[in-house]
């Protein structure tokens, strides 16, 4: 059955009018019809099926019938710290990590990052990295969505982090020379992984990291693209300790 967002309250037994872009993607690319049942979310964990019981002039009524909770979120807690990359590759990383399970994702700017978003567009480049979120919840049945910050400078991201912080906390490197698997990890932690620009971090941002200990670790005898490490240790973090089998 077809899941749509739906940014307000949903109460069951009543009306709810389909936004602009649930609209169009329910009319003109699904082409439903007035009787088609569908399902919409809002981040708060419920699923709540409805019927179409009316189409006019671009607009979707639908009657909420039923709620049911949704429970799939994973076990972990995993805050995915990014490097900002190009649009593309920062797309693909939050609709990825997003159907891995992420719980929040705090894109930052490095020393040696190439990319830098200007200050009049970042709340422009939030809303579109929220829909590209969203989407993905749509899709793979999530009925929480991830968490998406204002990026921010490493450094001072880095300092803002207290010592009682007792989370499980990674950076992945090339030069490390332990492995995921020599990392003890109590399941009840919740998990920092910061992955770097495609230039690498500085030596000040990695001494930084190491002070507040971020646990060098390798996934692999191969270098790992910027876009690709978040994927792969999210899938090997899911799989060790998460909910895939």
């Amino acid at each position: 059955m077809n899941r749509f967002y739906h940014s307000k309250t949903i109460n069951i037994n009543e009306i709810i009018f389909l936004d602009d872009f649930a609209t169009h993607h329910a009319l003109k690319v699904l082409r439903l019809k007035k009787g088609d049942e569908l399902i919409l979310f809002n981040g708060d964990g419920y699923d709540f099926q409805g019927q179409i019981i009316n189409i006019a002039k671009k607009r979707v009524e639908v009657m909420i019938n039923s709620r049911r909770i949704v429970a799939n979120e994973s076990n972990l807690k995993v805050t995915l710290l990014q490097a900002l990359i190009s649009n593309e590759k920062m797309d693909l990383i939050i609709q990825k990590t997003t159907e891995l399970g992420i719980s929040e994702i705090q894109p930052i700017v490095c020393q040696r990052g190439i990319v830098k978003i200007k200050n009049d567009k970042i709340e422009k480049r939030l809303l579109h990295w929220k829909q590209v979120s969203i989407g993905a919840c749509e899709q793979c049945g999530r009925a929480k969505i991830p968490v998406i910050n204002k990026p921010e400078n490493i450094t001072k991201y880095l300092e803002k982090i207290i010592m009682s912080d007792k989370s499980l906390k990674i950076i992945l490197s090339p030069t490390a020379i332990k492995s995921l698997n020599e990392i003890s990890y109590s399941i009840d932690q919740n998990i920092k992984v910061l992955i770097g620009p495609e230039g690498g971090f500085s030596k000040k941002e990695l001494e930084l990291a190491t002070k507040k200990n971020f646990l060098p670790i390798k996934i692999g005898p191969r270098i790992l693209r910027t876009e690709t490490a978040p994927l792969s240790i999210m899938s090997i973090l899911q799989y060790k300790y998460g909910d895939i089998v």
